[in-house]
């Protein structure tokens, strides 16, 4: 029974690990659309079928037009489904047209004309600042207030309605899912929902109904799910991110600023973008390739030259964008640790790329040459070294997830920051062993244990067989529940281990997972 149950979820779970992070949003989005376009043929939304259809088709080949106009004149290459994804939002900002008034297919036109050109204009070091549907919403309002020959506009987020609620809270937690940011949803959301109340209280309204309005009726759920979450106006680390969740949460709903301006939504989003912006990596990195090698069965490191002023910590990501045509569903995106530690002058990344059946992206990654550039940007990520040296560390690393440990002991010998460190790695063959010379020469500068585990030949001597276990642990790491246990590798190993050291009494605390947007 429990099996059955289950099933479902890991079908999910594993279209959302296969699949590329904007592919996922878009494809809820369009979900979305379908959904509210069929409800409303059905009048069960104010907006009839037509209307949306009208509002669709306007906003969708606007943005489109604009984006690959703004393209070209600037050169560079046109990310079609982030055009889409734009257009898909502000289908849910702005009223829909009305079958004869002209004027609101020029009112969605205008602004998705705006949106997309922030993505060009409204930018430092070829990295856009703010989201580009809430700009796009705010100057066109900003347009409206200052000239009063044009009527006022303000966006409606119609998407915060009760037939949409259930939809909107599944696909949007889609969404979250992929991206791992429940942490600043639920500060957002939370934060909101208080300061909703409060604000309500104050005016003497139904807390009861008003309670419920929140998340029925209002903006909060979708603003929460498809734009707070954007990754370029993101924060880095998970604490920075639940300020920012609760800093924007509190903006959206606060009455304070009044006399002066109304705290719309969009208002609030920008506001948040401009105020964190500092704490994100403020540029887009052109990385030149200088080399790549064959480390194990099926895995290549590629080696770029490290651009100037670029501080990291080890242990972080980045989001590495390779444009090829033809990409496949997974799209041109991935996110990748940072192999190297911030100490080295060149910037490393390693993956494992199938002989067969491998993805469009990781082939074009195979057919680079010395010179050859590919795009980063968004570096983030919590998985980082303790900053006493005292505490103990265990890391076990499944396949690949073994690039942050290469990271994080390459800097602990180039900095002087020592651990006491014992290192698993599980791997399937011998063969896929990466980075075993490396880890041979950091064991003599520094404390460090190696444990391989393979889990499908049986080699003897200092190798264990199967899968880490409590016996393992017992008889390898004595002192196990002293250490501070960090893990990176594939969701299900991850989970798995993480229960078994809990299971061992180890502090939550103390097991520290890295973050995994999947096998996309």
């Amino acid at each position: 029974m429990q099996h059955i149950i289950l099933l479902p979820w890991r079908i999910i779970q594993g279209f959302i690990d296969k699949t590329g992070m904007y592919r996922i949003v878009t494809i809820a989005l369009l979900i979305l659309t379908a959904l509210s376009v069929l409800l409303g043929f059905l009048g069960l939304l104010p907006y009839s079928g037509v209307e949306q259809l009208i509002s669709l088709s306007a906003v969708v080949l606007v943005s489109f037009v604009t984006n690959i106009l703004f393209a070209r004149f600037w050169r560079v290459s046109a990310n079609h489904e982030s055009a889409l994804i734009t257009a898909l939002i502000l289908f849910f900002l702005i009223i829909p047209a009305r079958l004869v008034d002209f004027t609101d297919q020029w009112i969605i036109a205008s602004v998705a004309v705006l949106a997309i050109a922030s993505k060009f204009l409204i930018v430092r070091n070829k990295q856009h600042i703010v989201n580009p549907a809430a700009f796009g919403v705010l100057i066109f309002w900003s347009i409206c207030a200052f000239f009063p020959g044009i009527d006022n506009f303000e966006a409606i987020w119609w998407a915060g309605t009760p037939v949409l609620f259930i939809p909107l809270l599944i696909l949007g937690g889609l969404v979250v899912m992929k991206v791992r940011r429940w942490s600043l949803v639920l500060s957002f959301l939370s934060v909101g929902f208080v300061v909703f109340l409060l604000e309500a209280w104050g005016f003497g309204l139904d807390l009861s109904k008003e309670a419920s309005r929140y998340f029925l009726s209002g903006p909060s759920l979708f603003l929460a799910f498809f734009m707070l979450t954007e990754p370029f106006t993101t924060p880095p680390t998970k604490k920075l991110q639940m300020t920012y969740g609760a800093f924007v949460g509190f903006i959206s709903q606060t009455t304070i600023f009044m006399p002066y301006f109304v705290a719309s939504s969009e208002i609030a989003l920008i506001i948040g973008n401009l105020i964190f912006y500092p704490t994100t990596l403020r540029r887009k990195l052109i990385l030149p390739l200088e080399s790549f090698r064959k480390i194990a069965d099926s895995t290549y490191e590629f080696i770029f030259q490290k651009p100037q002023g670029l501080s990291f910590k080890a242990g972080q990501y980045l989001e590495w964008m390779l444009h090829h045509d033809e990409s496949d569903s997974r799209g041109v995106r991935r996110y990748f640790t940072i192999a190297s530690s911030p100490t080295e002058p060149t910037l490393r990344v390693a993956m494992k790329i199938p002989k067969e059946k491998g993805s469009t992206y990781k082939k074009k990654m195979l057919s680079m040459k010395v010179g050859d550039t590919i795009i980063a940007s968004q570096l983030a990520g919590d998985f980082l070294l303790p900053k006493d040296v005292e505490k103990k560390l265990g890391f076990i690393a499944g396949g690949i997830g073994i690039t942050p440990f290469r990271s994080h002991l390459k800097y602990m010998v180039d900095s002087g920051n020592i651990h006491d460190t014992v290192l698993f790695c599980s791997n399937n063959t011998h063969d896929e062993i990466s980075y075993s010379d490396f880890f041979e020469v950091v064991k003599t500068q520094m404390p460090l244990q190696i444990v391989q585990v393979i889990s499908k030949e049986e080699l003897g001597g200092e190798y264990e067989t199967g899968f880490i276990t409590e016996e393992i642990l017992r008889r390898r790491v004595p002192d196990f529940a002293e250490r501070y246990w960090y893990l990176s590798g594939p969701p299900g190993m991850v989970n798995a281990y993480s229960k078994l050291l809990s299971k061992l009494n180890v502090p939550t605390s103390h097991i520290i997972k890295d973050y995994f947007p999947g096998l996309a």
